[in-house]
């Protein structure tokens, strides 16, 4: 009760502090700005899960984690038209959240409590200030205008992630939602290109992907040895669900990145893997029983073998569905999984997968930016662009 009554009095006092203030017509910053603004929302909200996990400080760890998330998506939706009013609104925000914060320790005599009223205030000023930038606004009409059903998908596939440090024993359902969001997107997606050949390109996808699960487990090729035994449902056969899902989705979305060229397909599949080897393992979903392991339980043959089958699988989508790699947006599945396993494994302290599996997906689905802003020339996109 005490956090709402804060929440609501920092909000109000806000909202009066702004009304003092003239909305300006300052130009503003750079594009970027909003990139590097949700990069530093979303690593405050790490760090509040972080907290969360290890059960060292609630409160704090929450007020990081909801304002962190809140504060990325303001800095998503309007940095550059915040740095554009840094002055007045540095004002504000700094002397609401210092009222805020004495306001939140004098209530409930804590400094987390404190905590969470600056941060409070801070993100109740910013969307204060962009709600009264006709700019924000317009972005927010061409939002509404151009979102798509699989986007919607995509971000509740984000969304679903976020009780992951408060109910880790949930890990089974939020998986399973998860990839059944990013699946649907994958389909709704894949209509708007291909229309009701996507159907059968899910069929052939997940029926391979299916199909060398199934032998895998039982005769250790082509991927070693290794068991479903104890798998959370649903199962298909004995194969978890999520697992063929991943095959039809998440290729699809590296086949888009990859610009229809398979081989490097396949390179993206096995940076995902190396993530998977250390996650999946460590939640039950199968068991590594190699006796040549190579990283975390899987041997080399399994990586090779990852590699051949999104090669497959991407060659089959070229043929069947060309237009599936022309349109690139769908790539951002692959992107959002790059960011985010990394920080699934860290929070279950496995480290040494989260650098290694963050450095190579994320060095994979970016490099195209990387080498447009950053590099010494331009890559050539797959069209040629």
């Amino acid at each position: 009760m005490e956090v709402v009554l804060v929440t609501l009095l920092t909000f109000l006092m806000a909202w009066g502090a702004l009304a003092w203030v003239r909305p300006q017509g300052s130009i503003a910053g750079p594009a970027w700005l909003r990139g590097l603004g949700g990069l530093g929302g979303m690593g405050l909200a790490l760090l509040g899960a972080v907290l969360l996990v290890l059960d060292w400080n609630g409160l704090l760890g929450a007020a990081l984690a909801v304002w962190g998330c809140a504060l990325a998506l303001l800095a998503v939706w309007g940095g550059d038209l915040l740095w554009a009013g840094q002055r007045p609104l540095m004002a504000v925000t700094g002397g609401v959240a210092l009222l805020g914060g004495g306001l939140g320790w004098w209530v409930g005599g804590q400094a987390e409590l404190g905590v969470w009223a600056a941060l409070s205030a801070t993100g109740a000023a910013q969307a204060l200030w962009l709600l009264r930038q006709p700019e924000a606004l317009a972005r927010l009409r061409w939002l509404q205008t151009h979102l798509k059903p699989w986007m919607v998908c995509l971000i509740l596939a984000v969304l679903v992630r976020i009780p992951v440090p408060l109910w880790p024993e949930g890990f089974p359902l939020i998986s399973l939602v998860q990839m059944g969001l990013i699946g649907l997107a994958a389909l709704w997606w894949g209509y708007a290109q291909v229309g009701a050949r996507i159907g059968l390109l899910f069929a052939l996808a997940f029926g391979l992907g299916l199909g060398v699960e199934l032998l895998g487990s039982q005769t250790g090729l082509p991927f070693g040895l290794y068991t479903y035994q104890g798998a959370p449902p649903p199962t298909v056969l004995g194969v978890p669900l999520i697992v063929p899902l991943g095959w039809f989705a998440l290729v699809l979305s590296a086949h888009g990145l990859a610009g229809g060229r398979p081989w490097l397909t396949g390179l993206l599949v096995v940076a995902w893997d190396l993530g998977l080897e250390a996650l999946m393992p460590a939640k039950g979903y199968w068991t590594w029983q190699d006796p040549h392991p190579l990283w975390y339980g899987a041997p080399l043959q399994n990586y090779l073998a990852w590699f051949a089958v999104g090669f497959v699988i991407s060659w089959m989508y070229g043929r069947l569905g060309p237009a599936l790699h022309r349109n690139r947006s769908f790539a951002w599945a692959y992107r959002l999984e790059a960011l985010f396993i990394p920080v699934g494994l860290a929070l279950f302290g496995l480290w040494p997968a989260a650098l290694v599996c963050g450095l190579a997906m994320n060095l994979l689905a970016w490099s195209e930016y990387l080498w447009r802003y950053g590099g010494p020339g331009r890559m050539p996109m797959a069209d040629g662009r």
